[in-house]
């Protein structure tokens, strides 16, 4: 792993082992001793938390004075409780304010047509707000001001950036978003907030809630989209921008907590916005105002369909706007192409199979009146609708969940024999979804991009012929702009880095709080400040709230209390911690009480157990007790536990992520056992699942250990349909088979759904470690398949469908030395004009 600095900077390139790289936050100067008194300006740490409560739930003025009556009465201790009613906490709220950066209210007003129309516009000045995260103790060391270059791969946008910056200079970039949403259900009341982050914070820092993430920073006027008010507010929007203009262009000193001053230059490079400003140029505006008559001028501007407005970005210095606006995820994808046109079009040969097929795809996706899921296997923040079929969602994450699990639910009732162009279809949807997944990826290599390409060419000729063979049969347009945006996804990626930087969905996540507030917390006149207010004691709360978690840290830390922090789900007298290679791996919970083997439920269970014991003992340099045999009673007891929590490094972005299982007869009213990857050997990873979880005592140790159903019993030759959709089948051994493994065996779960008696579908597309992992066991299992490592699409050669002869140059073959040269001579021999998954 290799460091490369900006030439100018003078900073020598640093050479790392990839296994000794990690991305450490800035040194501290000194760790400063936390405020004794984190709660001021209210008068305790009592105060200040019924007053968090009372904004985090809401509450309106009279049932504030209900809470604050009812703390009066049962305060104890040496805490002064001196609230009298609502407006005690009012006034503490507005004080705890002046920390943060505020609102300003300018009214602007505008003549049009000889009429005077006056525009509210709310605004935190840009420059001050980055000033309180630069001042912040517990952001600072987490900031970067210099661009790195890393030898697997980084975005290019802030090199750049700073590539144009006078020596000594650093850049100051800030993510900009703002769209219109509805705060009433009827959509009567409408907003347009601005939010802003600051890109040199860690993105998990930047895209999360609370301090250093996503601040509300404007709100736009609503302008009538009536031809009179043809014109976008570009000039609130300028207000916003105003504090930053002239720094953008001469730079700003600041003193930062290490004592340094730095020369800032304020920049934005990423813009995730809905604004009809965004289409113009300036230098053909600039060359129509030139012209001398009012038809002159529009004719030069309606050539490139734009308008005669100034676009307040063109304010901000080194800033390209149409490189700024990024590819949304959110929108393009999951809330566009796939809800709009994918999904549509595929429920019209779902609907033309008959209704039997509609009911079996519903039954697949929902659950019944007990909470059992009908077909899926539950799945962590997986959302299981009841309907699918024929009905709209407003929740963008349904579209998402669906796209991932339609093939699961719809390959063996749209078959290629029944109907064929609908399961060319579900090939197109089958790459759409390879698509996301690769634009999901937390981390790119230049590996990952290229295949990433291959995949959009592939998806696009699959697509192209699906709309040449469906061109006489209907009138389906497809010539939109979040189709062509799949052309431009990876050049965003190599200039900007993975999608997560840019997508609109913590953003949007926001609109949800304002929401609240309307509703809630406003009169439902002139909400605009009464919402920014609320805002605002938020954002207050949340400052507060981290000091005092530091304040808590500090005395832990002067006290020496051994305090479990990492118990957030279990209870501590419940749980055994396994450690695993010094550091902490798996943890087992939800215990039960003690059992014994002469359970009916257990018959012959130790025997089995012995033969394992005796085996894994010495395995792991553990000598037998007394050089003997280990023979387990039927009397004996072990502890059974039906909760698993597992640390995981990610194939993706090698950090440590954490896997939560069950094992458990009866979990929200019906069994769940989750399928999990599995160490069969040190090298070979097989999928199973799990069926007891259990700890047994040995002597003076004790070993959790799990009963697992292994998923790899010989699956006979490939099918069509699973080379076609590019699905990994594993097939279940006899129960009888069943075997024990040490719970540190276990890497995380898989999500596995059933196709036939003992036959599971391996779904990849729950999430990029998922995904990642397939990819590496479908190789290693010798599938030819189109993400074969670096560039390479192979698919078979077999498939009646072909693609257009126009495309198909563009699928290149490589060898790949990470695939068996047989393989790579088959590889050879494949006809590129022939293409399936």
């Amino acid at each position: 792993m290799e460091f490369v600095f900006v030439l100018a900077l003078g900073i020598k390139a640093k050479v790392y082992a990839f296994e000794d790289f990690q991305r450490n936050p800035m040194a501290a100067t000194s760790d400063p001793l936390p405020n004794k008194k984190p709660w001021l300006p209210f008068k305790s740490r009592l105060e200040f938390e019924v007053a968090q409560i009372a904004l985090e739930a809401v509450l309106n003025n009279d049932q504030t004075d209900r809470l604050i009556k009812i703390c009066r009465q049962c305060a104890i201790g040496n805490d002064k409780f001196t609230f009298e009613n609502h407006k005690d906490i009012h006034r503490k709220w507005d004080a705890a304010s002046q920390h943060v950066t505020g609102f300003t209210k300018e009214v602007i007003s505008m003549t049009y047509e000889d009429k005077s129309w006056d525009f509210e516009v709310h605004y935190r000045d840009l420059w001050e707000w980055a000033a309180d995260l630069l001042r912040d103790p517990r952001l600072f060391p987490h900031l970067t001001f210099d661009a790195q270059h890393l030898s697997k791969f980084d975005a290019d946008a802030f090199w750049d950036l700073q590539s144009q910056l006078p020596e000594g200079a650093k850049p100051l970039i800030f993510k900009l978003y703002a769209d219109k949403t509805k705060l009433s259900t009827s959509g009567t009341a409408k907003a347009y907030p601005v939010v802003t982050r600051l890109a040199n914070l860690p993105t998990d820092i930047c895209n999360g809630e609370g301090i250093g993430g996503g601040y509300v920073v404007g709100w736009l006027p609503v302008v009538k989209e009536d031809k009179e008010f043809v014109k976008k507010p570009g000039w609130a929007f300028s207000r916003i921008l105003a504090s930053l203009t002239s720094k953008s262009k001469m730079g700003q000193w600041f003193e930062c907590l290490d004592r340094l001053s730095r020369w800032f230059f304020p920049s934005i490079l990423i813009l995730s916005a809905d604004y009809e400003e965004h289409k113009d140029l300036q230098a053909i505006v600039n060359l129509a105002r030139t012209k001398h008559t009012l038809e002159e001028r529009e004719k030069t501007l309606k050539e490139y369909g734009l308008c005669d407005v100034d676009n307040s970005l063109w304010l901000i210095q080194r800033i390209d706007v149409h490189r700024a606006l990024s590819y949304d995820k959110l929108h393009f994808r999951d809330g566009g192409l796939f809800d709009d046109h994918l999904w549509v079009e595929f429920q019209k040969y779902l609907n033309d199979l008959g209704r039997d097929v509609v009911s079996h795809i519903d039954k697949r996706f929902g659950i019944d009146a007990s909470y059992r899921f009908k077909e899926f296997p539950r799945w962590r923040n997986q959302k299981h609708p009841n309907q699918v079929m024929d009905i709209a969602f407003t929740d963008s994450s349904i579209p998402e969940n669906i796209s991932k699990m339609i093939l699961y639910a719809a390959h063996d009732v749209v078959t290629e024999e029944d109907c064929p162009l609908g399961y060319l279809l579900l090939q197109c949807i089958r790459l759409y979804i390879k698509v996301d997944m690769y634009a999901s990826l937390e981390v790119h290599t230049l590996d990952t991009i290229c295949e990433g390409r291959n995949i959009v060419q592939m998806f696009s000729g699959f697509l192209k012929q699906y709309i040449e063979k469906t061109a006489d049969i209907e009138d389906k347009g497809w010539n939109f702009l979040k189709l062509h945006m799949n052309v431009h996804l990876f050049d965003d990626i190599e200039v900007k880095g993975a999608t997560r930087n840019y997508n609109t969905k913590p953003n949007e996540k926001m609109h949800g709080s304002l929401k609240d507030s309307y509703l809630l917390r406003t009169n439902f006149q002139n909400v605009a400040e009464q919402i920014l207010r609320i805002n605002h004691w938020q954002l207050a709360a949340e400052d507060i709230h981290r000091r005092l978690l530091d304040f808590d840290e500090y005395l832990h830390l002067q006290t020496q209390d051994q305090f479990d922090a990492a118990d957030d789900a279990l209870n501590a007298t419940d749980d055994a911690v396994i450690p695993l290679a010094g550091f902490f791996h798996v943890k087992v919970g939800s215990k039960q009480p003690p059992l014994t083997f002469d359970d009916d439920a257990f018959s012959n269970l130790h025997i089995r157990l012995n033969d394992f014991l005796n085996d894994f003992l010495p395995a792991i340099n553990i000598p037998l007790l007394q050089g003997k045999q280990i023979r387990l009673r039927a009397s004996d007891k072990i502890t059974e536990f039906r909760f698993l929590k597992v640390n995981y490094e990610s194939m993706v972005d090698w950090r440590q992520h954490t896997d939560y299982l069950r094992c458990s007869p009866q979990f929200f009213g019906a069994p769940r056992f989750d399928c999990i990857f599995i160490h069969m050997t040190p090298t070979k990873v097989i999928f199973g699942r799990l069926l007891f979880l259990f700890e047994c005592t040995v002597g003076k140790h004790t070993f959790p250990l799990a009963l697992v159903h292994p998923y790899d019993a010989p699956t006979g030759i490939c099918l069509r349909k699973d080379k076609n959709f590019n699905l990994f089948r594993v097939r279940a051994r006899t129960r009888a088979q069943s075997q024990f493994f040490s719970v540190r065996s276990i890497i995380r779960g898989a999500l596995l759904v059933p196709d036939g008696p003992s036959d599971y579908l391996v779904v990849d597309t729950v999430d990029t470690y998922m995904f990642v992992h397939m990819r590496e066991m479908h190789l290693e299992a010798g599938h030819l398949c189109f993400f074969i490592k670096s560039h390479l699409i192979a698919p078979p050669s077999h498939s009646n469908i072909s693609l257009p002869s126009t495309s198909s140059s563009n699928y290149t073959l490589q060898h790949s030395p990470s695939v068996h040269p047989s393989i790579n001579q088959a590889l050879v021999n494949i006809d590129v004009s022939t293409a399936v998954m």
